[in-house]
């Protein structure tokens, strides 16, 4: 039996830096050759993973590489909506094997999450794979436990989903559930624009409200969007005024063009092509996602910021302006904090499987 942390860690390296031969992973690892040879051994008698053939590169025969077994584990990750829900099937390494919108029914959490358990469980038997984890992403306020505090969209407060989840799905499968920003933060910072040294901050939205979350070595969510940009400004239901969601986010924007909120991607488009009303919206929000970004650069001091969905829609068109708001702030003009746009395409999901497979990864033997 090969040591338990050479075989965590190896297939820790495998899952976040992708396939390798053994001489690297050797080297990556610090290890001898001998543990390494251990636990890819162990992991591949496991069906976790499995030798591939490098492509040619010169002269000579080239390396195997160590890589994941196409039967081997793999975790379900949801991004829960009101009534329906996105379930995908993914392997280690983040490979995508089943994705599908499913209807979700009930009327209490009890009956909405019991029949997302059957989904999942539909899902895993088509994969005829190992489940070995659940991650669920939503839009709320969740608590450690997976204990959602608040979540109006699906009128729940003091929810335990974890719990109620786990009772449908077999004892062996470890079951995550966590806000949707938090995720979205941990899929950037595991496998987009948020890899590198040091604290990344990522801001979200999807349209109605900012959430993020500062990841490091371990992932603080946060409520960015009801930062107080202005204390005699708009009325926010948290109860305070001047929210910075109420100036940044897709209903700000809709509602300084007078149109409707479902014409946000219209508005951004013509913001795009040069139309005046609509840039000087989009702008005008850029202002103030830069005066947020800015406090928040002073307070939390990370490395990079990363944003996502309409806030990357911001940058892409006020990418100056809100550049010009941080360059106000001495901690980050002195640190040189980057601003990125996020590159993960469905980052709940991938985050909610990085979460799922977090117990796996730590005790794979």
């Amino acid at each position: 039996m090969p040591r338990p942390t050479a075989v965590a860690r190896l297939a820790r390296l495998l899952h976040d830096e992708g396939p390798m031969n053994r001489a690297e992973a050797t080297t990556r690892l610090g290890l001898t050759r001998t543990a390494v040879g251990e636990a890819a051994a162990w992991l591949t008698t496991a069906g976790v993973i499995a030798a591939t053939t490098a492509p040619p590169s010169g002269r000579g025969r080239p390396s195997p590489l160590l890589g994941f077994d196409d039967r081997g584990p793999v975790v379900a990750a949801v991004h829960l909506r009101p009534r329906r829900a996105d379930v995908a099937i993914i392997g280690l390494g983040a490979t995508v094997v089943d994705h599908a919108g499913v209807a979700v029914t009930g009327s209490t959490p009890q009956a909405v999450l019991k029949s997302l358990a059957a989904r999942i469980r539909a899902a895993a038997e088509r994969s005829g794979r190992p489940l070995v984890g659940v991650g669920v992403g939503l839009a709320g306020m969740v608590r450690p436990g997976g204990v959602v505090r608040t979540a109006v969209h699906f009128e729940w407060a003091d929810v335990p989903a974890r719990d109620l989840l786990q009772r449908h799905l077999p004892d062996d499968v470890a079951v995550e559930v966590g806000t949707d920003s938090g995720l979205i933060a941990l899929a950037e910072r595991r496998r987009g624009a948020g890899r590198g040294p040091g604290p990344v901050l990522v801001l979200s939205c999807e349209h109605t409200g900012i959430g993020g979350a500062l990841v490091g070595t371990e992932t603080r969510v946060l409520e960015p969007g009801h930062l107080s940009i202005d204390r005699k400004g708009l009325p926010c239901p948290c109860g305070q005024r001047g929210c910075l969601e109420l100036y940044a986010d897709g209903r700000a924007i809709t509602r300084t063009t007078g149109v409707p909120p479902d014409h946000l991607a219209h508005v951004i488009a013509r913001a795009e092509s040069g139309a005046a009303r609509e840039r000087r919206a989009v702008l005008t929000a850029a202002d103030h996602l830069g005066t947020g970004l800015a406090n928040l650069v002073n307070v939390l001091v990370p490395a990079k910021v990363v944003l996502t969905g309409v806030l990357a829609d911001l940058h892409r068109v006020g990418g100056d302006r809100i550049r010009e708001q941080l360059g106000r702030s001495v901690v980050a003009s002195a640190d040189g904090v980057e601003v990125v746009v996020g590159r993960v395409p469905r980052s709940v999901l991938v985050g909610a499987a990085e979460s799922a497979f977090e117990h796996f990864l730590a005790r794979p033997c």
